[in-house]
């Protein structure tokens, strides 16, 4: 999966943004993403007032309903054309590597391009970080089994409590009606909560 944002260049608000890219003179940034965790990036960075896209192989519901009904285009497969979207940065997703099919092809082109061609590129956990979680109290669910039901639940009982948490998780809980959102700060808190699906 591939996340893509791109920011206008207006002077206060460019420097020292870590973007992903895509089309130009779309407001104010745009993004190119598309798995369960990386579709969910996609989903905050559009939140966030970004244009989106995404390219992944094969989505199907409910990642490609929500990703849908947030405006956000899908783009079939990894080709290299997408590289006429002049992106500012690559968020690739863990599925994508440098592997090569039997005929010696690779399998991403879009990521041989990418490292060609020199454009920058970040990891979506990288990503999130720098972009979203930053002053955020965290809360991440790890283990085996039952992440998703656990985020989803956790995040469910802090949005009870009236914290309205952000959250970021690997499917799309009944409750909510979507994977990820910023959240808010609560009143009498200092920052606001973010529950998260660590993979």
């Amino acid at each position: 999966m591939n996340t893509v944002i791109k920011r206008l260049r207006e002077p206060s608000t460019w420097a020292g943004l870590s973007a992903l890219g895509f089309l130009l003179g779309m407001p104010p940034e745009t993004v190119n993403a598309v798995s369960q965790v990386l579709g969910g990036l996609a989903a905050l960075a559009r939140e966030a007032g970004h244009k989106v896209t995404g390219c992944d192989a094969g989505v199907y519901p409910p990642m490609s309903d929500q990703l849908k009904a947030l405006g956000i285009e899908l783009m079939e497969g990894f080709g290299v054309e997408q590289m006429q979207l002049k992106p500012d940065l690559y968020v690739i997703g863990n599925v994508v590597s440098r592997s090569r099919l039997p005929s010696g092809e690779p399998k991403f082109p879009l990521m041989e391009a990418i490292l060609e061609s020199g454009a920058p590129y970040t990891s979506g956990p990288q990503w999130l970080s720098e972009h979203v979680l930053q002053g955020r109290h965290v809360l991440a669910v790890a283990g085996t089994h039952g992440k998703t039901s656990t985020t989803s639940m956790l995040a469910w009982i802090l949005e009870a409590a009236g914290l309205e948490p952000g959250f970021l998780v690997g499917g799309v809980p009944l409750n909510f009606g979507v994977s990820a959102r910023l959240g808010k700060v609560a009143a009498g808190h200092a920052r606001n909560y973010f529950v998260i699906e660590a993979d």
